[in-house]
This record gives C-alpha cells, structure tokens and sequence, in this order.
C-alpha cells in the first residue's frame, strides 16, 4: 500500500511540472512588424540582397554553415558606404535543425560567434550531456510529465550553455539579417518560422519567446524529442488576415497557395487548433530555402510584394544554400545480402530527403528566375545569383568521401570540425558564381 501511494504521489507531482509558455499578444500592431523590418535594414546596400538557407544535419550542417559565414565575414567589398564585408551585407538566414543553432548564435551574438561559437558548441558533446540529463534521476520527476518532455530538457541545457535566456528579441539589432527559424507543425505538417508574422495569427507575442525553444523545436527530430508545444491565442488581438488568404480559398483549382491559405486559416480556429506541437523544421523542408519561395509565389500579398523580404527591389540577389546532407558509403550495396533493418530504415529517409530537397532546389532557383524575366529591364537590369555549398562541390576525392561520412549527430570529432569548417570556406571562395556577385556588387549604392 505504501508504495503505491509512492506512486501516486510521484505521478502527481509530476503532472504539476509544465514548460514555459508563451505570451498572448495583447494587440496586433503590423506597423510595428514593419518598423522591426526597417531597423533590421540598418545601412545596408539598397540595390543588393544577400540570402543564406541553412539546412538541416546536426553538428554537421552547424560546423559546414559556420564555415560559409567566416568566408563572407573575410571577404571585403567596397559599396557607396564604403569598405564592408559581405556578411554584414547578408539581409536574411533561414535555417532548419542543425542549421539552426549556427544562425540563432549570430543573430544573439554578432561577430562574437567568431569568438566562442566553436567551443561552446560545434566542438562540445551535445548528445553525450543531452543523454546524461535525460538519465539523471533529478529530472525523471519532470520527464514523468505529459507537458514537459525531452525536447523542454534541451531548451533547457541550450540555453544554459549558448543563449543566455535571450530572448527572440535579441536577434533585433540595427543591421542584422533578418533570422528566421523554421519548425514544422507535427499535426498539419507545415512549416512554422518563429517570426512574428506567422505568430500573429496565433496571436502570440514571439518577441519574448526564448531563443533556445525556438532552436530546439527547429531541431527537435521527432521520437527522440519530444515536440515544443505552444497554445494558440488566435482571435484575442483583432488580428486580421490579408487578403490573399481566401482569394485563394476561392480558387476552383487545388494550387500551392490553396494549400498553405487552408492550413492558416485552420490556425484562426482555436477551438478545433487549441495546441501547436513544433518539431524538426527539416520534415517541412530540410534546407531552409522554402521561406523564400513561399514569398515569391506564395504567402505575399499581391498589394505588397515586399510582405517578407524588403529587398524585392534590389536589383542583385544572390542565394546561398548551405547544403550538409550527406551521402555516406554503405557497404552492404556492394553484396546480395539483405541489409540491417536499422540501414533499411536509414537509407529510405535518407532518399526521401534527398529527392525532396532536389525539388525544393529546382523550384526556388526557377521561381527566382521567373521574378528576374518579370522585373528586369534595360533601365534597370536584375540578376539572380545561386551557390550551393555541400560536399558534392569538394574538388579532392578523399575529402568528399570523408565528409559525406560524418553521421548527423551532435557530437563529433575536432578533425570532423576542422574539415566541415575548411569545406564551408572552400566551395564558397571557389565558386564561380560567388567570385562573379562580389565584383559585380562593388560600389553597389
């Protein structure tokens, strides 16, 4: 009898225990979404637009994004403004998963991701202390609970080792790129930025919303974390929808816009959608590149075409994608024997994410394309620029070979860092494309 009132006792308790929740929105105030827009823009060139996607793969993606970001960081251009480099000229970074904790460190820190990023991170055994916090007997009370699971544990340790209890505030900074973190809604499967955009139709306050929940349910893979869960507001801050939402609800045929309007507007009932469970923004789009071109075509309204990415009027954009997917050896492809269930289950993931992020690739290239052929003009000429850094780009056989077979984990080796870094520094500062938009861009006003 005693020990079952033990029991009781402890699976009371630990009902009682429930993750930070975040704010309602008091009123919905666009103007001041538009001024946060303006005072990101700080004194950057009006005539370019620098766009990074950073995609998913644990440590992997952290350690080959960090890379790119030291090759734009030493790479100098001389713009109206005077001399700059060309990080400080990048207006936007969406990321997904592992990708994640790369852009969130620069959007809290700044240049002092030069300073710390590496240890306190891409050079620290995440799993290995994740693991040892799910095990200790201290949080298994906590852990017992149906609202606070694994992935409230890992919010916990990120923000205790690299952010500080910052919130997604802090990323607001004169001149800052714009970084948008991408999870996906585990009961629609659309992806969610943590922007305030999106959050305005949930009637949240995303400002005050920590950083460390964000990047742990951008990278919260799901099975082995658990989902962020945030309650919807919706209908309580006078929010209203833009237009183009039930123009496109009206449409007869089924179309890529229809799709996204349906799943917003399912997010304005908040009876039927009283919960949101955020997990891996890679399910949605496993490369981050999916922001802008749901912009293009998709969720910007039709009387304002600048709804996400203020510099539609540049006339010099260039995208770079960050690409650490992997394709690692397996050696069981080279015999008739049935493969593992574990290398089954692996690989057929794998492709999928490989296929999908194809797609994704092609359809944003020929969306900004598409926007190019519409607004260039011999007054004003417009060019559109695509990089893709991954490991397919790496010249050296031996090296391809050795970074497509890091594991996508959050704990590798200093020699994995080194040469993911070395990889991010190389393909940038050897393409073609990128060496052309640098002399292209300078004395951009």
């Amino acid at each position: 009898m005693r020990v079952l009132v033990t029991c009781l006792a402890l699976i009371c308790s630990a009902c009682s225990y429930m993750a930070p929740q975040v704010e309602p929105l008091a009123k919905w105030n666009p103007e001041h979404n538009a001024e946060v827009r303006r005072m990101l823009m700080g004194d950057r060139s009006q005539d370019i637009a620098i766009l990074l996607a950073f995609s998913g793969g644990g440590t992997r993606a952290a350690a080959l994004s960090y890379g790119v970001m030291k090759e734009l960081q030493s790479t100098a251009v001389h713009t109206a403004r005077g001399e700059r480099t060309m990080l400080a000229e990048v207006d936007m970074i969406s990321s997904v998963s592992g990708g994640s904790f790369t852009a969130a460190y620069y959007g809290v820190y700044g240049q002092g991701i030069f300073k710390d990023f590496e240890e306190r991170f891409l050079r620290t055994d995440i799993q290995g202390a994740l693991l040892s916090q799910t095990l200790s007997p201290s949080n298994w009370r906590r852990l017992a609970s149906p609202r606070f699971g694994r992935a409230d544990l890992a919010a916990e340790y990120y923000d205790q080792i690299l952010f500080g209890g910052a919130p997604l505030s802090a990323m607001e900074w004169p001149g800052a790129p714009w970084i948008v973190i991408n999870s996906t809604d585990l009961t629609t499967g659309m992806r969610v930025p943590f922007v305030q955009e999106m959050f305005d139709l949930l009637c949240i306050d995303i400002g005050e919303y920590p950083v460390s929940r964000a990047v742990a349910a951008s990278s919260g893979v799901p099975i082995v974390f658990s989902p962020i869960a945030a309650e919807n507001h919706a209908g309580t801050c006078d929010f209203r929808p833009p237009e183009w939402i039930d123009m496109a609800l009206a449409q007869d045929q089924l179309t890529s816009q229809k799709i996204v309007a349906r799943n917003l507007k399912g997010y304005l009932d908040r009876e039927r959608r009283p919960w949101l469970h955020l997990v891996d923004g890679g399910i949605s789009d496993n490369l981050g590149l999916r922001s802008y071109y749901r912009t293009l075509t998709v969720t910007a309204d039709p009387a304002n075409p600048r709804y996400l990415l203020p510099h539609l009027n540049a006339q010099h954009v260039l995208v770079v994608l960050v690409n650490a997917n992997a394709h690692p050896h397996h050696e069981w492809a080279r015999t008739q024997d049935s493969p593992p269930l574990l290398e089954v289950a692996g690989s057929v993931t794998g492709s999928q994410i490989t296929h999908a992020s194809d797609d994704t690739i092609l359809l944003t290239r020929k969306t900004f394309e598409s926007w190019v052929e519409k607004n260039n003009s011999t007054e004003r000429p417009v060019s559109f620029h695509f990089v893709e850094v991954s490991f397919d780009r790496i010249e050296d056989k031996s090296d391809r070979e050795f970074l497509n077979n890091i594991s996508t984990s959050f704990r590798l080796t200093d020699e994995e860092v080194d040469r993911l870094i070395a990889a991010g520094q190389e393909v940038l500062s050897q393409s073609s494309v990128y060496q052309d938009f640098v002399r292209l861009i300078q004395g951009a006003d």
